[in-house]
């Protein structure tokens, strides 16, 4: 057993109860799950292929031939520009100050990519331009720095090359930039979905990780963004954080409740490199904190993972009544829609392809995926070259694609239901797919999860270690466990 993750379990507040999870994490029987959640990479919708060396001309044919299927996807648009890097960060990112006169011409570029890439795409999967897109979705970085005309261009570019009709459009930005001006221009450009992080409500908090505003702004920018008729706007919050205690995310969380927040995402600090799970969008170099260590920083300490799990327990105590987490980590108030952009892309009954145009992209149909390049000068070579900038691709087999679509649905935190399994997979049953079956059998015996006839279920200890399942238990090798 891992001495130093041990100590770390046990390093809990006394005025709080002992996380439920400990006792399992504890039993030397589950030290993967306990080295998993230690190390703390974000893998919780990491889903990769096992084919290698899969041809970038198989994937397009791959992507068109799902996207006819599905009928809808999911559009990214990545905009990498900060003004400051967060301490925590480990995206892809160009730090530029947005006042001065040469950062004018980045943002010219960034969309002048942004497009071409995007015509590139338009003409290698011709669907892409009928589909209906469910969610359009501009994050970063921080889209909320581009110039107003910088925006619109973009915009217009997007509107007139993609089928908009029924789409849902979501804003990332950073409060401190998010002013009443700005989300006046994004109500005029039709987004209707505000989403940004303010990691905690605590100003020292917030100072530690290195960001530049305070809880006042990312108050005020949700009062904004609902006289503005913005009324869906989802607020990230991370436990786990340096200097953080257990009476910190107990604040927040009443803060949360305080707010009426239609959306919230409460997620684990993760501190190991996302290059190696390639999560979404990743980066290419360790964050601040990673640098400096893991125990603390200028004499801050970061709680260990016994306090960490007693702050997810009190998400959970302030938010259940109120509010569904769907999928994992994801908040909506009950009389709110689940996160749509998350839905297309794991509900079972969906999984729809998604496209990640930018920096650092990853995009994926049913049958295999495509990374974009992570590295910002490799980026504007290649599409200077007229080359897509995708770094590498890979595909699906026929069992992986099954266990994928089951380690999504898992993520949900929804009922896995093999009818619809059956339905998506011509007929075959998910319990009769040997990784998966292999799997059942070892989650089940752990009380992580329950089946119930066509159904499986996690266990409230498996919702808490949703991640920890999904990314040490599946492997067409059926390891044991030690």
């Amino acid at each position: 057993m891992n001495d130093e993750a041990l100590q770390s379990l046990l390093d809990i507040d006394e005025n709080y109860p002992t996380p439920q999870v400990n006792a399992f994490l504890a039993q030397p029987q589950n030290r993967a799950f306990l080295e998993y959640v230690h190390k703390d990479p974000f893998g919780c919708h990491v889903f990769p292929g096992d084919i290698v060396d899969y041809p970038l001309s198989a994937f397009f044919t791959d992507m068109e031939a799902d996207i006819r299927q599905a009928g809808k996807i999911h559009l990214w648009a990545y905009i990498p520009t900060c003004r400051y890097r967060c301490h925590f960060c480990q995206y892809p990112t160009v730090i530029l100050n947005p006042k001065a006169p040469a950062s004018q011409e980045v943002f010219r570029d960034l969309v002048d990519f942004n497009i071409k890439e995007a015509r590139m795409w338009l003409a290698r999967v011709p669907s892409l331009a009928e589909v209906e897109i469910g969610e359009f979705n501009v994050f970063g970085g921080t889209p909320s720095l581009l110039p107003e005309p910088e925006l619109r261009r973009m915009m217009a570019f997007y509107y007139s090359h993609f089928n908009f009709a029924n789409a849902t459009l979501r804003f990332e930005g950073e409060p401190g930039t998010l002013n009443k001006a700005y989300l006046t221009l994004l109500k005029e450009l039709g987004f209707s979905k505000i989403s940004f992080g303010t990691q905690s409500f605590n100003d020292d908090i917030i100072t530690a990780c290195g960001r530049m505003h305070s809880a006042e702004e990312c108050v005020e920018t949700i009062y904004h963004a609902r006289a503005l008729g913005i009324d869906w706007v989802s607020v990230d919050l991370i436990y786990g954080m340096l200097g953080q205690s257990v009476d910190d995310v107990k604040y927040d969380m009443e803060k949360t409740l305080a707010l009426d927040l239609s959306h919230v995402v409460c997620t684990k600090l993760h501190m190991d490199e996302f290059i190696k799970n390639r999560t979404g969008v990743s980066g290419e170099r360790e964050s601040l904190w990673q640098k400096k260590g893991l125990i603390s920083v200028n004499n801050m300490r970061f709680p260990g993972l016994g306090k960490q799990y007693q702050m997810r327990e009190l998400v959970e105590r302030y938010l259940n009544d109120g509010y569904t987490e769907h999928p994992t980590m994801y908040f909506h108030r009950n009389d709110q829609q689940p996160e749509k952009w998350k839905a297309l892309i794991t509900d079972l009954d969906k999984q729809y392809p998604e496209v990640a145009i930018g920096l650092g992209g990853s995009s994926k149909s049913t049958r295999s995926e495509a990374i974009n390049l992570t590295g910002y000068k490799k980026y504007k070579d290649a599409l200077n070259e007229d080359r897509l900038p995708i770094e590498e691709s890979r595909g699906f087999s026929p069992i992986q694609r099954e266990v994928n679509a089951f380690k999504m649905a898992l993520s949900t935190l929804l009922p896995v239901d093999d009818r619809v399994f059956k339905r998506r997979f011509d007929g075959n049953s998910l319990f009769a797919n040997p990784v998966i079956h292999h799997t059942l059998k070892t989650l089940v015996d752990k009380a992580l999860v329950t089946v119930d006839g066509p159904c499986v279920r996690l266990t409230p200890i498996g919702v808490t270690l949703v991640e920890a399942i999904i990314n040490t238990q599946f492997s067409a090798e059926f390891p044991h466990q030690e």
